[in-house]
């Protein structure tokens, strides 16, 4: 069977010493994002693979700082091995059993996971024992079957613990969790539950699915099967929020948002409908020599947004003022930049309201924006609403890029303009002039 790119760069990075193949997740539709990031802090001729929802690349373990300091990714994980196995592809049948087979064998005999271990344990920085005896691991077992007290059971309803928190004497828990794509005779749990236990068997490690230290994934997409070491504990986009909303964005989609605005230092960025402050918080974090600005017509949302930022203790230039986007306190082309989440019409406003606004706030964006630099980013599952908007008053701006994405299951778009230089006033003239003609008529 032909390799596959990821199984390519895998390769590649067994060949040298200390070079680690690592996966990170995005949030689908901001891929791209998140391959620019990864080039502006590694390189730009560095290699990676795309696909939807994650990048895989090759960096060496002393540079993963690097990675872990990447905004616009939820979580880091190492690639420890990328095979392909002939599975039969049929659903039902006596190929079952053929197959289950074929990922005992692989995960006994082929799965190669010490060098990735290694590199784990350095990086998450686990004190506990990493390779166990079969004694130390038959004496843990004993002691965990022993009845727990009360507070130890209050303490196992958070899944999963940190592993630089683990003690010396610890011996290393794990779970194994599968993620499949495609047709397959066997199910995603058959998977965790072989490779969990020949793993097992092998590393004499205990198997715990609540509080463990390691989470290896196995992403089977057709015969490849791709096995990972998760390194983040937590996932990156819960890094700003402490006080969410109905509607709170997700730190990373923020930032990919803000990135498409190519935010220049000294950049006046502005989120008129901030809601809990994601954007503006995000964009004084990320982008420190920019000025920030945020404002919502609801007074408990500025609320929530000023008790973010003083969570954070952000001490950068960002204000939070409560205000209607239909009438904005700021002079004419006095915006560098305008970065929203606005109303779905699911569980933010509705559809009709938006058919409505969108053009009266789009209008008032355009008053406000810098003449010929000025970009809004605006992102919106209500296409049609935007669409009716940008094409009233279409003169005003430019449409540079438009991307799908995801949001929390929902399809949305994300919508670069740039300012053109008809001015607001001229427009303004020509519209109104365009009305009377039509009423005469």
């Amino acid at each position: 069977m032909m390799k596959t790119d990821i199984m390519k760069l895998a390769d590649q990075a067994k060949m040298h010493e200390n070079v680690l193949t690592v996966m990170a997740t995005v949030d689908t539709g901001f891929e791209w994002m998140a391959v620019d990031e990864y080039k502006e802090k590694l390189g730009s001729n560095a290699q990676y693979v795309k696909e939807r929802g994650r990048i895989y690349f090759n960096l060496r373990q002393k540079d993963f700082s690097k990675v872990q300091d990447m905004r616009s990714i939820d979580n880091v994980y190492i690639v420890a091995d990328a095979s392909w196995l002939p599975f039969s592809g049929i659903m039902k049948g006596s190929e079952l059993d053929s197959d289950l087979e074929i990922i005992r064998k692989f995960a006994k005999e082929k799965i190669s996971l010490r060098r990735a271990l290694d590199a784990w344990k350095e990086i998450v920085n686990f004190h506990g024992i990493m390779y166990p005896s079969l004694r130390e691991y038959q004496d843990s077992d004993l002691a965990l079957q022993r009845p727990k007290s009360p507070v130890h059971c209050a303490r196992t309803k958070k899944r999963g613990l940190d592993p630089s928190s683990a003690s010396k004497e610890s011996l290393l828990r794990f779970r194994v969790t599968c993620e499949r794509t495609g047709s397959h005779s066997f199910e995603s749990q058959d998977v965790a539950r072989i490779v969990g236990g020949e793993l097992q068997d092998t590393f004499n490690w205990i198997v715990d699915l609540v509080q463990y230290h390691l989470q290896i994934v196995c992403h089977v997409k057709l015969g490849e099967i791709i096995t990972s070491l998760r390194v983040t504990h937590e996932s990156k986009h819960r890094r700003n929020i402490q006080f969410y909303g109905p509607t709170t964005l997700r730190s990373t989609i923020c930032y990919s948002l803000i990135r498409l605005a190519s935010p220049l230092p000294g950049d006046i960025i502005i989120d008129p409908m901030c809601g809990g402050g994601s954007i503006p918080l995000e964009a004084a974090i990320a982008f420190p020599n920019t000025y920030l600005l945020g404002g919502e017509i609801h007074c408990n949302a500025v609320d929530r947004a000023r008790a973010n930022v003083a969570a954070m203790n952000v001490d950068r230039k960002l204000d939070l003022i409560q205000w209607n986007l239909l009438h904005l306190p700021l002079k004419d082309s006095f915006v560098d930049i305008f970065v929203t989440d606005m109303p779905f019409g699911k569980r933010s406003g509705s559809i009709t309201d938006n058919r409505v606004f969108y053009k009266k706030w789009l209008l008032e964006m355009g008053r406000v924006s810098k003449l010929g630099s000025g970009r809004l980013v605006l992102l919106t599952k209500d296409r049609r609403s935007i669409a009716t908007a940008l094409k009233m008053y279409g003169k005003l701006f430019r449409v540079t890029k438009t991307l799908g994405a995801n949001i929390g299951g929902l399809q949305a778009a994300v919508y670069v303009l740039l300012r053109t230089n008809i001015s607001w006033e001229d427009h303004k003239t020509v519209e109104h002039d365009a009305k009377r003609v039509k009423v005469q008529e």
